[in-house]
């Protein structure tokens, strides 16, 4: 079976989960072969066989959500269902991967889902972070920890998978949450990926982060407790504006940092956006959190959302219905090499950093 590649998680909304390991040790070592991936595949397959609501039903999701199930009528019959293995999670260019990020055969990076009906395209991915040096490896004989599930389903197809890996893996499956100073990290992870590089290239680097990211939208949740009539506020950023909070040459160097000090100023707002977790909880931290970061480069959810988009449009199963052309005009789909290899990288970047946070979600708990 022909790996797939991670460009599959491009261009797509993606609905986030955390899972416990993967238990097959009673039926499979590993789940990297071709006959294990074949296997579930085939078993996931004949439990949605037949009508295209009939797997659904069989699990007892029927009226549940009326809207959901008008989508998946519409949805034709299931052709296929393939699980492929994920060969890496870099959107670069093998050539460009220095050797020491490559993954090593052995280490489980993914495995993508893909069910393939007449008139659509649903995925799925599970992932696993990148292993850091000197930790041990997470991954038992008979278990694969995959800790990161990615879902583009309608909620009750969503739900019959998430039954179905719960009765063939023994495996737990809760809501991702995002607190606030991660969403700040996420943010700074993506525009670092394409703002941080030593090189004389730097004015055109801030061209291109203008050019991908276009106008960013902040959204700030409150509590209840002190804005009862006041739920979210939308912070939005120009495009023509950008630059000024991502100044390199800016003592504190962060656009969270330039950020907080435009809001205190310009709407008297004190607030403490920070990417640290382990800093003690100011009052404004306590009641005021960063919920949602939507641009033209990404969008981050709180309540566990991810969308990574690229130029590369033409992927099964993307969100084709949206505009996910980055700095085209007139949907060319065309763009310049290094605008394209930078996207990839802030791209890359922020999935690496989700990733990272689930993993220290199940060893601290934080």
């Amino acid at each position: 079976m022909a790996p797939a590649t991670p460009q599959h998680l491009l261009n797509t909304s993606w609905t986030l989960h955390r899972l416990s390991p993967l238990h097959h040790e009673k039926e499979f070592a590993t789940l990297s072969t071709p006959t294990a991936l074949k296997t579930y595949a085939s078993r996931l397959q004949d439990q949605l066989t037949g009508s295209t609501l009939g797997g659904l039903q069989a699990s007892g999701i029927t009226s549940g959500a009326v809207a959901d199930d008008e989508a998946l009528s519409r949805t034709g019959a299931l052709n296929s269902c393939t699980w492929e293995t994920l060969p890496s999670l870099s959107f670069l260019e093998p050539q460009t991967q220095s050797r020491s990020n490559r993954r090593q055969p052995k280490q489980q990076p993914g495995i993508l889902v893909i069910l393939e009906y007449e008139n659509i395209v649903y995925k799925a991915a599970l992932l696993a972070p990148p292993p850091t040096t000197g930790s041990p490896t997470s991954d038992r004989k008979g278990s694969t920890h995959l800790p990161l599930l990615l879902t583009r389903l309608p909620g009750p197809l969503r739900q019959t998978f998430i039954s179905f890996l719960a009765a063939n893996f023994d495996t737990y499956c809760s809501a991702l949450r995002f607190p606030s100073h991660f969403m700040c990290a996420g943010l700074e992870a993506y525009v670092n990926g394409i703002n941080t590089e030593e090189d004389d290239r730097a004015a055109q680097r801030q061209t291109v982060l203008e050019d991908v990211v276009k106008e960013m939208q902040i959204t700030l949740s409150f509590s209840s407790s002190i804005a009862p009539e006041l739920r979210s506020l939308n912070v939005n950023i120009p495009r023509g504006s950008l630059a000024d909070f991502v100044d390199t040459d800016r003592e504190d160097g962060s656009i969270l940092s330039s950020l907080s000090s435009y809001l205190e100023k310009h709407l008297a707002m004190k607030l403490d956006l920070s990417a640290e977790s382990n800093k003690k909880i100011s009052p404004a931290k306590e009641h005021v959190r960063v919920s949602r970061i939507s641009c033209g480069g990404f969008l981050l959810g709180g309540d566990g959302r991810l969308k990574l988009v690229s130029v590369q449009k033409m992927i099964p199963g993307a969100d084709v219905d949206e505009e996910d052309v980055v700095g085209g005009e007139g949907g060319s789909g065309e763009a310049p090499g290094e605008k394209a290899r930078l996207m990839l990288r802030a791209n890359e970047a922020l999935l690496l950093a989700v990733l990272r946070r689930v993993a220290s979600v199940d060893e601290q708990g934080v």
